[in-house]
C-alpha cells in the first residue's frame, strides 16, 4: 500500500509498535479483565477472520431472529387498528367525525416523546430487562384494546400502547449497534425492519380470516387478542434469549468475546459498555446535525404512516368488500419487504446510504402523485400506485437509521441521537394523521398531494447533505495529504467524534 494511501489503522499500528512490540492473545480481553481496550490495542489485535465470521454467524442466529420477532409484534399491535377499522371498530365503538384520525394522534404523541425515556433507560438498566418490559406492556395493552367499549376506554388504551411502544423503537436500534459494525447494520435493520411490511402482509391475512368467522366477538376483537396474546409470551422469551452485550454473550467463547468487541471498536464506536450519565447522553443535543438528521426523519416519517396506517383505506377506495380489501394489501407489502432488502444490501455493499435513500423517496413521489390524478374507477394503476407508496415507504426507515448509527461514532451519542430520529419518524405519523380525514375519502387527493410534497422536499434536504459531507471529506483528506474513508479509520481512536481531523462520514 502507498503511504498515500495508508489507512488510519496502519499508522496506529506503526505507532504503537515503536520501541515496544505490542502482542496480544487470542483471547486477550483487557488489563481489567472487563473487554475494555485502548486504541493502539485495538490496532495491534490480529483478528481472526474466521473467528470474526463465527462471531457474526452466531448474532445473526441468536440476536437477529429475536429482534425481527419483537419487532414485526411491535408493528402488528400498533398497525393493526387500520384492519380493525375496515372491520367496523369505529362503528362500534361509536366514533363519528374525525374520532378515529384523534385517537390515531393520541397514540402517535406518546409514541414520539417516549424514544427520550426509553433509550436513557435502556442504556442505564440495561437492554436485556428493558426490551422485554416494554414489549409486555404494550402486549397488555393490544389484550385491553379487545376490551373498549367507547371512544375514551380506546384513548386510555392507545395512549399507554405508544407509550411502551414509543421506549422500544429507538432502544432496539440503539441496541443492534452494539454487535454490528458499520458496514454489517444496514441489512441487519433491513431484516427487522421489513418486518413492519411483513407485519402488513400478516396482519391481512390473519385479519382475512377472522374476519369471515362467526362469533360472539368481533373479528377486530378477536384480532386484537390474538396479536396481544403472542405479544406478551415472546416477551417473557425474550428476556432469556437477548444478551447484555458483546462482552456477556454466553453462547461465544472468550476468544469471541474479544473479537465481538474489537469488531465494534475498530468499525462501530469509540468504546463498548461505557457508562453513561445524564450529561453524556444530552451531549448531542449541541450538534446542529442530530436536529437536522431528525428533520428528515419527520419527512420520511409521513409517508412510513401512510403506507403503514392508511393503506388499507387507500385500497378502500377501490369500493371492494372489507374482506378482499384487507386480501389486497398482502401484495403492497410484500413487494416492499423485496424492494427493501434489494436496496440495503446495494447500500451495504457499496457503503452509501443517501443516494438509496433518495431514490427511495422518488418512489413514493412518484407513486403519490399518479394515486392522485388516477381516477378511482381505474384500479389497476391505482392498485400499482400503492406498490410504489410502501416500496420507498419503509426503506428509510432502516437506511437512514443505519446512516445516523455509522455517522455517531461516540457511543454515548447514540442513544440520545436514536432518540431525536425515532421522535421525528413517529411525529410523520402525527402529521399523516391529520391529513388523511374522513373529508377527503374516497380519493384522498390532498392527504396525497401533501404527502407528495413532504417527501419531495425530503430529496432536495438529502441531496443538500451529501454535498456538504462530501466536500468535508474531501477537504480533510487534501489538508492530510491522504485518500481516506470512514472504512480506513478506526473508531476506537474517535472519541472526539467529528471534531477529530481523522473522521470521515460515512455518506
Amino acid at each position: 500500500m502507498s503511504p498515500e494511501k495508508e489507512s488510519a489503522i496502519d499508522v496506529d499500528v506503526k505507532e504503537a509498535n515503536v520501541g515496544v512490540a505490542l502482542i496480544l492473545e487470542p483471547d486477550y480481553c483487557g488489563v481489567n479483565g472487563d473487554y475494555t481496550f485502548t486504541p493502539q490495542e485495538v490496532s495491534a489485535y490480529v483478528m481472526d477472520g474466521n473467528v470474526a465470521k463465527r462471531v457474526l454467524r452466531a448474532y445473526d442466529l441468536r440476536i437477529l431472529p429475536m429482534a425481527m420477532i419483537m419487532y414485526l409484534f411491535s408493528a402488528l399491535d400498533r398497525g393493526n387498528v387500520s384492519n380493525a377499522k375496515s372491520d367496523g371498530m369505529d362503528k362500534d365503538l361509536g366514533f363519528h367525525g374525525n374520532q378515529y384520525n384523534i385517537m390515531l394522534t393520541v397514540f402517535f404523541v406518546p409514541f414520539c416523546f417516549m424514544a427520550y425515556p426509553g433509550t436513557y433507560l435502556t442504556k442505564r438498566f440495561g437492554a436485556k430487562l428493558m426490551l422485554p418490559l416494554y414489549m409486555f406492556g404494550w402486549g397488555v395493552m393490544a389484550l385491553a384494546n379487545a376490551a373498549v367499549k367507547n371512544f375514551a376506554q380506546c384513548l386510555v388504551v392507545r395512549l399507554l400502547l405508544g407509550m411502551f411502544e414509543g421506549c422500544f423503537g429507538a432502544s432496539l436500534i440503539m441496541y443492534l449497534a452494539c454487535f454490528y459494525t458499520r458496514g454489517e447494520l444496514g441489512k441487519r435493520m433491513a431484516a427487522w425492519y421489513s418486518m413492519v411490511a411483513v407485519s402488513g402482509a400478516f396482519s391481512g391475512l390473519l385479519s382475512f380470516g377472522l374476519f369471515q368467522i362467526e362469533s360472539s366477538l368481533h373479528g377486530w376483537q378477536m384480532l386484537f387478542l390474538i396479536e396481544g396474546g403472542l405479544t406478551v409470551i415472546i416477551a417473557g422469551v425474550a428476556y432469556f434469549v437477548l444478551p447484555p452485550w458483546a462482552g456477556e454473550a454466553g453462547f461465544l467463547s472468550p476468544q469471541e468475546k474479544t473479537v465481538g468487541v474489537m469488531r465494534l471498536l475498530r468499525d462501530s464506536s469509540d468504546t463498548v459498555n461505557a457508562k453513561m450519565t445524564l450529561r453524556d447522553y444530552i451531549e448531542p443535543a449541541k450538534d446542529w446535525e442530530t436536529w437536522v438528521w431528525g428533520a428528515y426523519c419527520l419527512i420520511y416519517g409521513v409517508a412510513n404512516s401512510t403506507a403503514s396506517t392508511f393503506l388499507t383505506q387507500i385500497v378502500g377506495r377501490f369500493g371492494y368488500s372489507k374482506v378482499k380489501t384487507n386480501l389486497l394489501t398482502v401484495g403492497p407489502y410484500s413487494v416492499a419487504t423485496v424492494v427493501l432488502w434489494l436496496f440495503v444490501i446495494s447500500s451495504d455493499r457499496q457503503r452509501e446510504r443517501t443516494i438509496h435513500v433518495m431514490c427511495a423517496n422518488a418512489l413514493v413521489v412518484i407513486g403519490t402523485i399518479v394515486l392522485a390524478v388516477t381516477p378511482v374507477s381505474n384500479h389497476k394503476v391505482g392498485y400499482f400506485c400503492t406498490f410504489l407508496i410502501a416500496s420507498g415507504s419503509f426503506i428509510p426507515s432502516c437506511l437512514w437509521q443505519s446512516f445516523v448509527q455509522n455517522n455517531t461514532t461516540k457511543e454515548n451519542s447514540k442513544a440520545f441521537r436514536s432518540s431525536v430520529m425515532n421522535f421525528g419518524a413517529n411525529a410523520g405519523g402525527i402529521v399523516s394523521a391529520n391529513i388523511f380525514l374522513e373529508q377527503f375519502k374516497p380519493k384522498y387527493v390532498q392527504p396525497l398531494i401533501i404527502s407528495s410534497a413532504i417527501a419531495a422536499s425530503g430529496i432536495v434536504v438529502l441531496a443538500s447533505l451529501r454535498t456538504y459531507m462530501a466536500l468535508q471529506n474531501s477537504q480533510r483528506n487534501k489538508a492530510q495529504g491522504v485518500n481516506w474513508t470512514s472504512l480506513d479509520v478506526p473508531t476506537a481512536a474517535l472519541n472526539e467524534g467529528k471534531h477529530n481531523p481523522s473522521y470521515r462520514y460515512f455518506l
